[in-house]
């Protein structure tokens, strides 16, 4: 029952991978030959070239290879920027040279760094580095030289303007046949300052870490330019209570400033009912009785929303979704629409159309999602269904038959 919003469900299509350490080996004599402040130039970087300033910092052996090493520290990309976390990795090729790859944030997105770093003698200038830049959307070359070896001294970060970091707990509520309910959790972040895990405060004291949703370090996946950490837990958060939620680095130590909170109130809506379904050429016509407004949901004046969430009836991957959802009715569309488009007759879709589906049984079930309310509350307050409203239908070829 996890919660899909917009871009997390692209991710999720997007994404199968599991998060990966590496970096290099520890250094000679105790003499950290990559340590200290880089500078350099990041080359047409939104249109422009933008000088940075790396700053090496902790760095701890990789478990996953004895000779790799992953250092933590952070960077300045743009005249005048603020210093934004980074996590890197360097394997070493021997004579003092090392292949590289670093995530860091640049104005504003995030940004990998892969190439080749060398430390040629005590002389710390003439140690270069070089390679290849890519974010979400650009890429490009990049390159930099070894200021000095002197640990860094990185700055608490500051959240707003361009880093950004939004957590929050949400309640999870499915309606039995029988009116009972089974109720759960979700606690999830989204942010672009690199991190590798959230660690979140609960009211009675505990703490739970949650987990990278996406991957940090993989190289045969393309990377994107936001993070998401999710898990659920059983039961309804603590009403009225606050929860706290930090960013952790690369060896899961609190990433300073990176702290915010959340207060939890209540599930107030209802759930669709009455969901309906007719199939013609265009796909499956969705339908279903709007529920009463109540605190953080009234769609139709766009406070809350719906969604739809279609999987295979034996088990298994998310098929198609749309969220966004304001109106009480949904097409789920027959014909593809690229993996990501408009919804009709509003919200966005998303994953695979009717005609792309593999043979065989689906359901889709209808949801209701409440925005936070009360004082302290953000993000997303409550997802809530019944499923005894599920629609089943059936797939062969280009055959769609809705079942009782």
């Amino acid at each position: 029952m996890l919660r899909k919003i917009l871009f997390p469900i692209l991710l999720t299509f997007a994404l199968l991978a599991s998060l990966v350490g590496v970096a290099h080996a520890a250094p000679p004599k105790g003499v950290d030959h990559l340590r200290g402040r880089w500078d350099g130039v990041i080359q047409g970087l939104f249109d422009g070239d933008q000088p940075f300033v790396l700053m090496l910092d902790e760095f701890h052996p990789d478990p996953n290879d004895p000779l790799a090493t992953l250092y933590n520290g952070c960077m300045a990309v743009g005249a005048n920027a603020a210093f934004a976390p980074v996590s890197a990795r360097f394997t070493p090729l021997g004579s003092g040279n090392y292949d590289m790859t670093l995530f860091g944030t640049a104005l504003g997105s995030v940004i990998k760094l892969e190439g080749g770093a060398s430390t040629n003698d005590a002389t710390v200038t003439d140690d270069p580095a070089s390679g290849a830049w890519q974010t979400a959307n650009q890429g490009g070359d990049w390159t930099a030289y070894h200021h000095d070896r002197r640990e860094p001294s990185c700055p608490t970060v500051q959240l707003g303007g361009e880093l950004f970091f939004d957590a929050s707990i949400n309640g999870i509520v499915g309606i039995q046949p029988d009116e009972s309910r089974n109720e759960g959790n979700i606690i999830e972040g989204f942010s672009n300052i690199v991190s590798s895990g959230l660690k979140a405060a609960l009211p009675d004291g505990s703490s739970v870490t949650i987990p990278f949703y996406t991957d940090l370090f993989s190289p045969n996946v393309n990377f994107v330019d936001n993070f998401r950490y999710l898990q659920d837990f059983p039961n309804l958060p603590a009403a009225g209570e606050t929860y706290t939620f930090t960013l952790l680095d690369v060896f899961g130590d609190p990433i300073p400033g990176t702290t915010v909170t959340d207060v939890w109130y209540a599930c107030a809506a209802d759930a669709p009912r009455n969901v309906a379904a007719t199939m013609d050429t265009d796909g499956i016509h969705v339908t279903w009785n709007a529920p009463a407004s109540a605190p953080g949901f009234d769609p139709a004046n766009f406070v809350g929303f719906y969604q739809i969430e279609l999987y295979p009836d034996g088990g298994g991957g998310f098929g198609f979704g749309s969220n966004g959802v304001a109106s009480p009715a949904h097409l789920i569309p027959f014909n593809s629409f690229g993996g990501g488009a408009p919804g009709s007759p509003d919200g966005f879709d998303f994953g695979s159309s009717l005609s792309e589906l593999e043979n065989g049984v689906y359901y889709f079930d209808v949801i209701s999602f409440s925005e936070a309310f009360g004082a302290g509350s953000v993000g997303l307050e409550c997802q809530i269904r019944a499923y005894d409203e599920q629609v089943r239908f059936e797939k062969s070829g280009d055959t769609v038959i809705l079942l009782p």
